[in-house]
Formats: structure tokens, C-alpha cells, sequence
């Protein structure tokens, strides 16, 4: 097996892992992260790591998809814990 279908390989692992992660955002807890594979720095450092060195330019267009969608799931559940203006969300019952 080629370098470059090994690398085509795991993209599409990483693809599978982050419509998974995309599934899991819609769970609206978004707490800290306990395990490695439910954070974006894990899922584009292996994205990196098989992009460095490839000069295959269908593989650096799946990855740089990849990445984009990486980082949207990243930024939808940054934008449900913070607000659209980036105030801390507030709590549905309100107390005066």
C-alpha cells in the first residue's frame, strides 16, 4: 500500500470520527473533554501529521474538508456555550 492511500485511509477514519463528533454537538452540555479523541487538537494534529509531507493534491483538498469541518463543530459548540455575541449562555430560568 502506497503512502498516499494510507494517508486516503485514515482521512476517511477521521472523516467517520468527526461525523461523529458533529452528532455529539447537538448535545447541548459541551463540558470539558475528558478523553483525547473529543477534542480538535487530537483530530488536526493527525490531519497534519498525514498532510505534511504528501504532495497529492486530492489528499490536501480531503484534508483541508476535513479541517473546515472539524473547526465548525469546534465553533457551533463554543458559539451554544457562549452566546451568538460571546456572552457567557445564561440559564433558561431566570432569577431577579
Amino acid at each position: 500500500m502506497s503512502v498516499d492511500q494510507h494517508a486516503q485511509k485514515e482521512l476517511a477514519h477521521i472523516g467517520r470520527m468527526i461525523a461523529e463528533l458533529e452528532r455529539l454537538a447537538t448535545d447541548a452540555r459541551g463540558g470539558p473533554t475528558r478523553y483525547a479523541v473529543m477534542r480538535q487538537e487530537y483530530w488536526q494534529r493527525r490531519i497534519d501529521a498525514l498532510t505534511i509531507t504528501s504532495t497529492n493534491a486530492p489528499l490536501r483538498r480531503d484534508a483541508a474538508a476535513l479541517r473546515e469541518r472539524l473547526a465548525d463543530v469546534f465553533a457551533d459548540a463554543h458559539e451554544r456555550n457562549t452566546g451568538h455575541a460571546g456572552d457567557p449562555a445564561r440559564e433558561t430560568g431566570s432569577r431577579k
